[in-house]
This record gives C-alpha cells, structure tokens and sequence, in this order.
C-alpha cells in the first residue's frame, strides 16, 4: 500500500503512545480482573490480559540486533487454550494468542500500515476500537524495526547465502501487495481489500493479519462496488468494542 512506512535502518525514538503498546499491551494481568473488578471484561477491551491465553511477550531486538522472538514464524508448541509453551518467554517463535498480539504489536508491524476503516466520533477505530495495530492518519505511522538478517538482506540483496537471502524473500511475499500495480491504487484498496479469501492455506499464510484477502467470516469485507452500505457498525454484529460473527445478522450481506 503507498501508505505503507518504509524501514529504518537506526535505532528509532518511539513516541509516547506508540511505546506504551509495544512495551506494556498485553503483558501485565490486570489487577481489577483478579479482584472481579475489571469493567473491560466483557466485552473484553482492557489494556491487560485476563486470561493466560491473551498475555502477550514483550518485543525487544536485542544487542545482536536479533528479536528476542520472531516476527513471522509461529510455535508450534504453544498450547492456543492455555496460553502455555513448553519453552516458555525464551521461545523464539510467535506465540498464537488471542487476538494475534504478539505479532500485531510487535516492533517488526506494529502501526507501520494505515488502517482501512474509518474512525468513528470519539477517534476510535470502528473495526478495532481503541487498541487498533494500524495507523489512523499520518502521524500515527511508524518506520518498522528490522532485525540484522534483514538488514543484512537489504544490503547485500544478491547474496547467495540462504539464511542471509531468506529474510528478504519473506519481505517479498509479506509485501507482495506492494509490488502489485494494483495495490498502489487507493481508490483500488478501498475497493479490494479483505473482498476475497485467501488462496494459502489456513494458518500457513505469512502475511498473517496484514494479507490483503481475509482468512475468515469476521475478517471478510463486503465489496462496496457491489453492496452499499454505511460505515456505521451493525448493532446486530457488532457489540460494544467486540465484533462477532456477521451470520448474526439476518440481512446478510444486504444489510446497509
């Protein structure tokens, strides 16, 4: 998309509000859940997670300019159901928590491509409300972090080392929207984006949240060449700041 943020190569200065995700979202338990206090339970908006499942690992690229876990390759150990891993927090894969957090906030992704909903009066993202991973606007945008084998791959593109080449053909499918013509067109990723499914197969889509198709039913976008309706959410599907299933809906498709 053009509105993707280009890389940086050096290390960054976070602002505030982009710092306290990448470093506190997720990673704390709430304090008021343990006391049955949490007014963000249901539906389930805190800034902390309740459930096991939803704690998220901090990201940090360490001093060999590595992540401390990837931002691309999910465990294959980490239980979805009770959030455990057998490696544990030094596990070097993505963990699959709920909501994706670990890679939607991780320093690799985390509000490096605009969001294609609207904000609703409040300033709030209409799709995922106030905790939404992309930008909303310019300045909201920031340069992703990389780690050194991509770096090494951006400076020596033509190397013939696999592990050194591998990076750089995972950058290339992850932006594969980039490259084609077509996702260069605004007026064409308005139109097109999350309209049609995934030809990968489940789960083993890189791209993961950021794939221009949708993976599943509360991913999918109606096309709005073929179907006119409002941005405002539908109270049938939509409940408080949590989104359930568009079969809720008796309009279906038709609903406007």
């Amino acid at each position: 998309m053009p509105s993707e943020s280009k890389p940086l190569l050096t290390a960054q200065t976070e602002k505030p509000n982009h710092y306290k995700y990448l470093k506190e979202f997720r990673v704390e338990q709430c304090p008021s859940f343990l006391q049955h206090k949490c007014t963000q339970h249901r539906p389930f908006t805190c800034f902390h997670w309740h459930f096991n499942n939803q704690r998220r690992r901090r990201p940090v690229r360490k001093r060999d300019g590595s992540f401390n876990y990837s931002a691309d390759n999910y465990c294959t150990k980490y239980n979805e159901t009770s959030g455990i891993c057998e490696d544990g927090d030094d596990c070097p894969y993505l963990h699959r928590t709920a909501g994706d957090t670990e890679r939607r906030y991780h320093l690799r992704y985390y509000k490096t491509c605009m969001c294609v909903h609207d904000t609703d009066a409040r300033g709030l993202c209409t799709k995922n409300g106030a905790h939404c991973a992309f930008a909303h606007g310019a300045p909201d945008l920031r340069p992703p972090v990389l780690d050194v084998r991509e770096l090494q791959a951006l400076e020596n593109p033509d190397a013939a080392d696999g592990d050194a080449a591998a990076p750089n053909a995972l950058d290339r499918e992850r932006n594969l929207m980039n490259e084609d013509p077509k996702w260069q067109d605004t007026n064409y990723v308005l139109s097109s984006y999350k309209t049609e499914p995934c030809k990968r197969p489940p789960r083993l889509c890189r791209q993961g949240y950021a794939c221009p198709q949708y993976h599943n039913s509360k991913d999918k976008r109606r096309s709005p060449r073929k179907y006119k309706y409002r941005s405002t959410p539908c109270p049938n599907v939509k409940h408080g700041e949590e989104w359930g299933e568009p079969s809720n809906c008796e309009a279906g498709d038709a609903c406007g």
